[in-house]
């Protein structure tokens, strides 16, 4: 069986949602609906008439992420679906998740396109940004506009932006292993949970429009989107590195830690360095020599690169063994402070403005000896600690994309 839930502090849109559940080709479903702040709410009296829907009155949740939890805690089914209190589903929607999830047993989460609808249900034409790799589609006899979602690869997954949009749809033993919804969090809620979900099984990308997002000026994302680009931040640097590691364990490839002598971080990585107690012993070029092309997942390279004269040959090579999608990240003493020249060591000079020649081709045409094509997931001035604050040692913050033959990477693609 599958469980729908929908939490709502404002049934205006329920009957809609309910429609579109009874149009379903799929029929094996039950609906789980959450009404917060019951003291000012009650459920429809339609709600009662199905037995296939059960409401329950609540009183007032602090939180989104505390009214998911209280909705799953009542849903039978090992399947759970999301359906936002405005939204509706595609008539096929629940058919064709059953269908996925019954051919992708190692999933944890299946999504598919969208398409966004007005107050009246009519087709809306908003786009996200077409600069940042969305492209649209439209269907002609529908009319439907319909998005298509990017591709579950980990900068992807980091970022709300890019994420898997509605349907969104998480088996239950994945979403018990994740540790379940942060209770705490008023925003940001799916993003969160599908970081620890990717960390749990793979994502499968339904390529169907199966879900229509209502557009109007009272959703959560017009009304907290300041919140909410900050969150995404946030949640993007606690689990970026994670989700890729993941990522490349799925995949197959190798990922490798340089200068972990003295500097491992004790994550899934071979360690590289000219010696010590490592996995691969050499510079980092014999390290890298040993690797075919498109064999390594994920390079972490902190308090690195400065020690590195050969910067052109060494972003080359990182390019050459990186797999389309794979992740370089970095984290190295800036020329805006006092770190990059402070110890006798270091012979090369970074700062924010030296990774362009590497991300983009109007100053990579400048050094024709350049064959990466790399593309920004990150790129930012931080100090790592008080410590380095309060001694003006910034370092810039570098986590790139290989970009090779492959799908596209949400965010600006200069290549």
């Amino acid at each position: 069986m599958i469980s729908v839930f929908t939490p709502t502090h404002d049934p205006k849109w329920l009957l809609d949602c309910y429609d579109s559940l009874v149009a379903q080709t799929y029929t094996d479903w039950e609906w789980i609906i959450i009404l917060n702040n019951a003291l000012n709410h009650q459920l429809p009296s339609w709600a009662y008439r199905d037995n296939r829907v059960f409401g329950y009155e609540l009183g007032n949740l602090q939180g989104v992420g505390e009214a998911k939890s209280e909705a799953i805690a009542y849903c039978h089914g090992d399947l759970l679906v999301e359906l936002d209190h405005d939204d509706i589903l595609h008539p096929q929607c629940l058919e064709e998740l059953a269908r996925a999830w019954a051919t992708h047993t190692d999933s944890s989460l299946f999504y598919s396109n969208t398409a966004q609808i007005n107050e009246d249900e009519t087709p809306n034409y908003d786009t996200f940004n077409l600069d940042h790799g969305w492209e649209y589609r439209t269907d002609a006899a529908t009319d439907d506009f319909e998005c298509l979602s990017m591709e579950p690869y980990p900068h992807n997954i980091s970022y709300i932006w890019y994420a898997p949009n509605h349907v969104r749809a998480f088996t239950r033993a994945a979403y018990d292993a994740s540790g379940g919804y942060d209770r705490s969090l008023l925003i940001a809620d799916d993003q969160d949970l599908m970081c620890r979900l990717y960390q749990v099984g793979p994502f499968t990308h339904i390529p169907k429009l199966l879900y229509y997002q209502r557009i109007h000026p009272n959703m959560s994302q017009k009304l907290h989107n300041a919140e909410i680009q900050t969150k995404t931040v946030e949640l993007y640097d606690r689990y970026i590195e994670d989700l890729a590691l993941c990522w490349a364990d799925r995949e197959g490839l190798d990922a490798i830690e340089l200068g972990a002598a003295h500097n491992s971080v004790g994550k899934s990585y071979l360690t590289a360095d000219l010696h010590g107690d490592v996995d691969l012993k050499g510079d980092v070029f014999e390290v890298l020599n040993d690797y075919e092309d498109s064999s390594v997942g994920v390079i972490r390279a902190v308090d690195f690169l400065e020690h590195v004269p050969a910067k052109i040959h060494l972003f080359n090579e990182f390019y050459r063994v990186l797999a389309h999608g794979g992740m370089l990240l970095t984290l190295t003493p800036s020329t805006d402070g006092r770190g990059a020249f402070q110890d006798p060591t270091h012979v090369s000079y970074y700062n924010s403005n030296s990774f362009w020649y590497f991300t983009d081709p109007e100053y990579s045409k400048y050094v024709p000896a350049i064959r990466a094509r790399f593309q920004v997931s990150k790129l930012d001035n931080i100090f790592p600690s008080d410590f380095h604050q309060l001694h003006n040692i910034p370092y810039v913050q570098a986590n790139l994309i290989a970009i090779k033959n492959g799908p596209r990477q949400g965010g600006i693609l200069h290549w």
